[in-house]
């Protein structure tokens, strides 16, 4: 039990992550997919829109969206998401290389 508590510990840090581009530090998971379904007009905020005609074609171009910016719930910066939350701006790739910032997508997660 001793070792259990200390991987707790471990994970409990105050240490906030914030970064552009690269990989997410996910709170509840994989956005990529979300990302394009949400996208493209299919709802994901249930289970329905999993059980969506599209998902088949549209899976495939979860691999096109990137990490624009994470930012995560900071008390030195006065802001909380949720319940301790990060918010996460994903882009295409050719969106992102063609500077077309306002076809970003915004997830929110949090614990």
């Amino acid at each position: 039990m001793a070792e259990l508590d200390t991987y707790g510990e471990l994970l409990d840090t105050d240490e906030r992550i914030h970064r552009a581009l690269g990989h997410p530090d996910p709170v509840q998971g994989e956005m990529q997919l979300e990302c394009q379904l949400a996208s493209n007009g299919v709802f994901v905020g249930g289970p329905g829109g999993c059980r969506d005609p599209r998902v088949l074609d549209l899976g495939p171009g979860a691999d096109d969206w990137r990490l624009l910016l994470q930012v995560d719930s900071d008390d030195a910066a006065d802001v909380m998401w949720g319940d301790l939350g990060r918010i996460y701006f994903w882009i295409r790739d050719e969106d992102l290389g063609a500077r077309r910032f306002d076809r970003t997508w915004v997830i929110l997660q949090c614990g």
